[in-house]
């Protein structure tokens, strides 16, 4: 086999390297990233302010001072894990806007970071929970009270009902906290795992 022979088969070999592809790909990778950013920044704050508004519940249901206590003692810890959680939140947007697109190990870090971050905005959904439950207990069991009737002049049905009710309304809140994550954040994963997929292959 001469030198030409040599040339023309190198050539050959060449034109089967996707380098360009591998760059286009990390370019285009940009923009589930600033999708992501997008829906950051609008979430961040409204995240805070609704925090802020839960505060004044007792005073727009009109609870008892008697039942402050109870509901503020909720709130607090609610506060506490919201703090925890919103600055994770911080932190990973931070991470996002670092992000250059110039390197693949950069993408996979950024895509696994953001798969991490949304398995904590579904465990900050299901922890406060426990908060909104305790508001809800103490709305009905005001608006009983109103009523000039208490909790154990339920009758047993009544009482299998309300825990009924209870069960459907958390399973309700869960599936919706899944579901909204999915819409908000899982677009773009899927994206980010398309193109990383396609430049391993």
């Amino acid at each position: 086999m001469n030198f030409d022979q040599l040339k023309e088969q190198w050539n050959k070999e060449d034109s089967d390297v996707h380098i360009p592809d591998t760059i286009q790909q990390l370019k285009e990778s940009k923009h589930p990233i600033e999708k992501i950013q997008k829906n950051m920044k609008k979430e961040f704050p409204m995240q805070i302010v609704a925090i802020i508004l839960i505060a004044f519940f007792p005073l727009q249901f009109k609870f008892p001072s008697s039942q402050y206590i109870i509901y503020y003692v909720s709130y607090t810890m609610m506060v506490v894990i919201s703090s925890y959680y919103l600055l994770g939140f911080y932190k990973f947007y931070k991470q996002t806007e670092l992000y250059t697109g110039n390197t693949k190990n950069s993408l996979w870090k950024i895509y696994h970071e953001l798969r991490l971050n949304m398995e904590r905005y579904q465990s900050f959904g299901f922890l406060l929970l426990p908060h909104f439950l305790v508001t809800i207990g103490l709305v009905i069991y005001n608006t009983m009270q109103e009523h000039g009737k208490s909790l154990t002049e339920l009758t047993s049905s009544h009482q299998q009902g309300l825990i009924i009710a209870v069960l459907i309304g958390t399973l309700g809140i869960i599936t919706s906290i899944v579901l909204w994550t999915k819409y908000i954040y899982g677009r773009s994963a899927k994206q980010l795992e398309k193109i990383l997929n396609e430049m391993e292959e």
